[in-house]
């Protein structure tokens, strides 16, 4: 069934070859000039003493962008809502999607609840194998009681696989714009998706992230308590990281797929699609890649010239879960390598494979993707704190010990700053601030394990091939590589309930009362 909003018209702005060179150029330029600049003034303050200098030239490579950071967080500015005339309206702009393995969960209901009172055009739930088929219709009838206003369609692929499962919906998406959803995520407002839609105005905005939370579960034993605080604070760690880089020069790490809003024409260009079923890695020897998917979906914006736009507002805050899954231990340590895994193979891509972020995002360049290569805390602390030992700023001090102080309080300073919205809203937590410096700085190990592991691109935390081992679609035929087959049939004769053909968008107010449609596909 072909889109009924027509063939995209919108298009990124990617860089001619020629531009590229000129402004990675310039900005290959100027990061020279900033480095030759900043050696010159540590060697004059070190005066031929190595170990100051080395400790000047660590401190300024770990903290530099830290200041940097701090003023492009509080420089940010979201997107407003348009007043009137808007180009976007939820309910007749909007398909939200759903991926899902576990569709009796009680995150799955919930999600999808928060979704629908958001009243978007149509909500799509893809999962995988005829189970969990039948498990989802179940699931999904009631929610669909309760939002009438909301179309709603239940389809599966043959794999559990996130990207197979994305690819295969795409045929059925007939608004300009699609808000992916992990299945354990929750809207907290009911004006989410008009929050969401502002950077569209925007015609070359072409992905908007959202500010995320984890939340924080009461009664639990002081064991799973420390493990969900380390979940919150992860995305609040993300939230100012992305926030902060997002204001300098529109680069951001990565956008987090658990909310994310995406122009459709992006989903449909056969480019986009072929690279996400089949992304390779490691020179193009390794892959395909199944996790990943936001991160390809960031690179891929980047590359063809596209906008990314963080909403961090209250509107567009979302919940989720980390840290409390069991073995609660076990899983989100799991979590941990598969993240910092990602890491490992995405960021040298944007540096060296696409290249795209040396004329584009130069903070970036610095703030995001060098320095994730030697952000291993337990070290760099560890060396800064040696080479002020054997520099004259310590040994020439009057009182060493407080010079000593001063510096180890300045670590521990830094540390908060990221975390400081948690332990504020939060300060019976405070007493596990000690708990999380030390996991900090274990995770340096966990970052050096998954370096020498990279190639692993297992999911961790889920046995995604156990889900739907021997299972086929209706007619046992595999998906193309596009995730498409139809055979020109109309998803209509499908239908649970009354029959209904997808509407035409036209440019008008958000569309009036009609009957809920759950459609099978």
């Amino acid at each position: 069934m072909s889109p009924t909003h027509g063939p995209p018209t919108q298009r990124g702005n990617p860089l001619t070859p020629f531009s590229w060179l000129k402004q990675a150029s310039f900005n290959m330029l100027c990061m020279g000039l900033i480095v030759g600049f900043i050696h010159s003034g540590i060697k004059n303050l070190s005066k031929g003493e190595k170990a100051l200098y080395y400790f000047l030239a660590l401190f300024i490579w770990r903290y530099l962008r830290f200041f940097i950071n701090i003023i492009g967080f509080w420089i940010y500015k979201a997107a407003p809502m348009p007043e009137s005339n808007a180009n976007y309206y939820p309910g007749r702009d909007v398909t939200v999607v759903i991926p899902t393995v576990d569709p009796l969960g009680v995150d799955f209901h919930e999600c999808l609840t928060s979704c629908a009172r958001n009243g978007p055009r149509k909500i799509i739930i893809v999962t995988a194998g005829e189970d969990l088929y039948e498990k989802t219709l179940g699931a999904v009838a009631p929610v669909m009681e309760e939002f009438p206003l909301v179309n709603f369609l239940v389809t599966r692929t043959n794999i559990a696989n996130k990207r197979e499962q994305v690819a295969h919906v795409i045929r059925y998406i007939n608004t300009p714009i699609t808000v992916l959803v992990d299945d354990h995520v929750f809207w907290n407002s009911h004006d989410l998706l008009k929050s969401l839609l502002a950077p569209f105005e925007d015609s070359q905005v072409g992905i908007v992230g959202t500010n995320k939370r984890v939340r924080r579960l009461e009664g639990l034993s002081v064991w799973r308590r420390f493990w969900n605080m380390l979940g919150c604070l992860y995305l609040d760690r993300h939230n100012f990281e992305i926030r902060a880089t997002n204001a300098i020069d529109g680069g951001v790490f990565v956008i987090s797929g658990r909310t994310v809003g995406i122009r459709t024409c992006i989903l449909e260009d056969k480019q986009f699609q072929a690279g996400y079923l089949h992304e390779m890695f490691f020179f193009g020897l390794l892959g395909p890649l199944h996790p990943d998917d936001d991160n390809y979906i960031a690179r891929y914006m980047v590359a063809n010239g596209w906008k990314i736009k963080i909403q961090y507002t209250k509107d567009a805050e979302i919940e989720t879960t980390v840290g409390v899954g069991e073995p609660v231990h076990t899983k989100f340590l799991g979590q941990c390598r598969r993240w910092v895994r990602t890491t490992w193979r995405s960021n040298p891509a944007s540096l060296f494979t696409e290249g795209t972020v040396w004329a584009t995002q130069p903070y970036c360049v610095y703030a995001v993707y060098l320095t994730s290569f030697t952000n291993f805390a337990l070290f760099t602390d560890a060396a800064l704190v040696y080479f002020f030992t054997q520099s004259s700023w310590y040994t020439d001090a009057a009182e060493p010990k407080y010079a000593l102080a001063a510096l180890l309080s300045w670590i521990i300073f830094t540390k908060t700053v990221k975390v400081f919205r948690y332990f504020s809203t939060y300060p019976q937590d405070i007493w596990l601030f000690p708990a999380y410096v030390l996991f900090a700085y274990f995770h340096s190990f966990i970052k050096l394990w998954a370096l020498f592991t990279f190639w692993d691109h297992a999911w961790s935390g889920r046995n995604l091939a156990a889900l739907t081992k021997g299972e086929k679609n209706d007619d046992g035929r595999e998906l193309s590589p596009q995730g498409f087959y139809l055979d020109d049939e109309d998803i209509s004769d499908l239908d649970i309930g009354p029959s209904e053909s997808p509407v035409p968008l036209k440019p008008m107010a958000p569309r009036g009362p009609q009957s809920s449609t759950i459609i099978k596909a």
